[in-house]
């Protein structure tokens, strides 16, 4: 007679061993490079070796940087795609009317205001209305609050911290005239201040790359300029920043040999603010290297304000004088 055990249940039968549950997998347990042309693919190696070997990119794991180089071409493809002039958000009032609603101006302010914007070509409405009229940024935040639905943050009254600033590269805040205006114990969700616009495409490669959750807030114009230059001047520059480069086999080639060089052990691949930022994480920290879509033309106000046309410069800009697009010395 047979003890009365089954198999299926897990438990022993006269004895022996016990056997495999059946909802027990191997899927898990090992991993394998997931380039096609890998030569050693179907090698299987255990799973817990991945954090010792090879980068994880995409929720893959490949074996080697020149495996990662053929899935970087295909990712980078929709990021160097031009982008086009992004819709205008459709809010329920303009901001000339909320300020009107507000009674911080007049309908006839307004107006005026409008026609020095068309005549000049240039300038956001804010600007113009502040010429005209005693308009504060404190009532133009509100305004933009109530317009973008989002909170105001006084970025005037506190310190950014500059571990949390320089967590982001400084170009691409500055692109984006953003700010880490706070972030929770741990890091784990983070309110970034804007002042121009809200850029949702930093915000989500802010939660790519830190493995946060990010929320938008509004705050004075000037305060997000002091904040930036106190940044810019605080900054470790520890980015790899490539102006002319962009022909997607140079960057993967250029990515790859940093990755091979650094022993990285994860990737992520982001477009933000102009941009698109390679996060080479390793063990102890973190390298970035930014490559730049395309230089923005901002016309020059008539006081002599603004950011006149940006220049393209001839070479590349290497902190560690590093020389041509995919050689690392």
């Amino acid at each position: 007679m047979f003890e009365g055990r089954t198999e299926k249940s897990g438990e022993s039968v006269m004895g022996w061993p016990k056997a495999v549950p059946a909802d027990f997998s191997w899927k898990g347990l090992t991993v394998r490079c997931a380039a096609a042309n890998c030569p050693v693919r179907f090698n299987m190696q255990p799973a817990w070796l991945a954090k010792y070997r090879g980068v994880q990119f995409q929720q893959r794991w490949y074996h080697s940087a020149e495996c990662l180089e053929g899935a970087l071409v295909q990712a980078l493809l929709p990021l160097l795609v031009p982008s086009r002039n992004p819709a205008v958000r459709a809010h329920r009032l303009p901001i000339g009317l909320l300020l009107v609603k507000r009674g911080a101006i007049t309908p006839e302010e307004l107006r005026e205001a409008v026609r020095l914007q068309n005549e000049a070509g240039a300038g956001k409405l804010g600007y113009w209305l502040r010429q005209l009229t005693n308009l504060t940024e404190d009532q133009i935040c509100m305004a933009l609050s109530q317009q973008w639905g989002c909170p105001v943050f006084p970025l005037e009254r506190h310190v950014i911290s500059t571990s949390v600033g320089q967590s982001v590269p400084f170009p691409i805040l500055a692109a984006a005239k953003a700010v880490p205006a706070f972030a929770s114990l741990g890091g784990r969700q983070w309110h970034v201040a804007f002042s121009d616009h809200v850029d949702h495409t930093l915000l989500y490669a802010i939660e790519e790359v830190l493995d946060c959750r990010t929320l938008p807030c509004v705050s004075r114009e000037s305060a997000v300029k002091e904040s930036l230059e106190l940044l810019r001047k605080n900054s470790a520059g520890k980015e790899t920043c490539f102006d002319t480069l962009r022909d997607p086999d140079e960057m993967a080639s250029t990515i790859c040999n940093y990755a091979a060089q650094m022993e990285i052990r994860k990737l992520k691949l982001v477009r933000a603010a102009g941009y698109v930022w390679a996060a080479l994480h390793r063990q102890d920290g973190r390298r970035d290297l930014l490559f730049r879509l395309g230089a923005e033309t901002v016309i020059p106000l008539p006081d002599g304000t603004g950011t006149p046309k940006a220049k393209v410069r001839p070479v590349d800009i290497r902190r560690d004088a590093v020389c041509g697009p995919s050689r690392v010395l």
